[in-house]
């Protein structure tokens, strides 16, 4: 299989307030061409995707590209330089660009392009492709799960979601989120940030799914009197209200015994997973204790200066462990504090490389021994990252998913 080659491009999208950031201050980018623009956005962006292209060309008999299909900015200029009319859709412009690149393989993160119309025609009008690729992390409804089918392949960074998929008959592969290693060379660059005892990053998102737990335990926190610096995502007072508002239609529907109506009314079946449970709005104390995301190189940076990092999976991921943030706290050295899950022992040696809690009360407990024993704390946090940078890295996993790949397109053409 060592002499198979193909060309790989990844359709996919980056975090949308990185994208605002990057261009509000990289204003004059915009009068460049589409390469010139495309090559300055790669290089600034450590986003696992764009690592990923990076990390698999280097790898012999592959070439890999980007599509970033929400860089409005760069889509059109990739527009005006190709003559297409301004009122092209999204999905014909994304397929103009596979067409001329001409891929043997194609990934897609973002599922609002596909469906099964836009799926023959990429068949039909790309005749290169071999493999169409998926992949999921993600909360999902069943419509997004209806296009899980229209891949060869789906890969997922959770193991319970691999288990779930496969027994639906969808092929899925696991593949673990992972560090850009390179990373360690920006970090000290102008970091600004101030050093923290502990520190959580990410999104706080209610629902079904999502961030019930998380938000719950950071409550807690708070209230305990911990000092935990908290930089999030969080929804605005109007989403929360339309998600709380579909908890109580969904669920006055099964009560009058019109369940089966949910699955009919395209609103109703898309959100019905915010039936599931009670949805809360957050505490003042979270709220006035909460600073802005961070994305990008800063997101790093930040980490870098925190001596503990907090991390709770979301509902998606059941008993499973396999978040980002693992890989980001550990890579940068930061002492990550993480749920225990069936598989963590997988990924890292508890008590030595990372620590884990099973509840919110040990939680508290070990973060406030961790301040109070730093030598112990950064003897686990070096463990730690020297764990991630042996076996975690994106270049480690960009050599899996190409033997995955160069096995799939053996498979194809046998």
């Amino acid at each position: 299989m060592s002499n198979i080659s193909y060309r790989f491009v990844r359709v996919t999208d980056y975090y949308p307030q990185y994208l605002k950031r990057y261009y509000d201050k990289n204003q004059s980018v915009c009068s460049k061409s589409y390469n010139e623009q495309y090559q300055l956005l790669t290089s600034d962006s450590f986003e696992i995707v764009s690592s990923y292209s990076k990390n698999l060309s280097k790898l012999n008999g592959v070439e890999a590209y980007d599509i970033i299909s929400n860089a409005t900015v760069l889509q059109e200029k990739w527009r005006k330089e190709n003559n297409l009319a301004a009122d092209i859709s999204k999905q014909d412009l994304i397929l103009e660009q596979l067409k001329q690149l001409k891929p043997n393989v194609v990934w897609i993160d973002d599922f609002s392009l596909i469906d099964e119309k836009w799926n023959l025609k990429l068949r039909q009008e790309v005749p290169s492709i071999k493999l169409l690729l998926g992949h999921i992390c993600a909360p999902y409804n069943d419509e997004i799960k209806e296009k899980f089918k229209l891949f060869d392949i789906m890969f997922t960074c959770i193991p319970c979601m691999k288990k779930d998929l496969n027994a639906q008959g969808i092929k899925t592969y696991l593949l673990y989120h992972s560090f850009e290693k390179s990373i360690l060379d920006r970090i000290n660059q102008n970091n600004l940030f101030p050093e923290t005892n502990f520190l959580f990053s990410g999104s706080l998102y209610p629902g079904s799914g999502f961030h019930k737990s998380r938000i719950e335990y950071i409550e807690r926190m708070l209230k305990s009197g911990i000092n935990i610096d908290l930089y999030c995502n969080l929804e605005s007072f109007r989403k929360v209200l339309t998600k709380k508002i579909m908890y109580y239609t969904i669920n006055a529907f099964k009560s009058l015994g019109l369940a089966k109506m949910i699955d009919k009314v395209s609103f109703l079946r898309k959100n019905k997973s915010y039936g599931d449970l009670p949805i809360k709005y957050y505490s003042k104390k979270l709220l006035a204790s909460t600073k802005p995301p961070v994305f990008g190189i800063e997101m790093y940076q930040l980490l870098a200066k925190s001596k503990i990092t907090f991390n709770i999976h979301g509902e998606v991921a059941e008993k499973c462990a396999g978040n980002i943030r693992l890989f980001e706290a550990t890579g940068v050295g930061t002492c990550l504090v993480t749920d225990w899950k069936d598989n963590i022992t997988d990924l890292f040696e508890p008590d030595k490389e990372i620590i884990t809690y099973k509840t919110v009360d040990e939680c508290i407990q070990k973060v406030k021994w961790l301040i109070d024993n730093p030598s112990e704390r950064e003897k686990i946090a070096l463990a730690g990252q020297r764990k991630t940078l042996e076996y975690h890295t994106v270049e480690n996993r960009a050599k899996k998913l190409n033997e995955i790949i160069k096995e799939e397109l053996v498979y194809k053409t046998s």
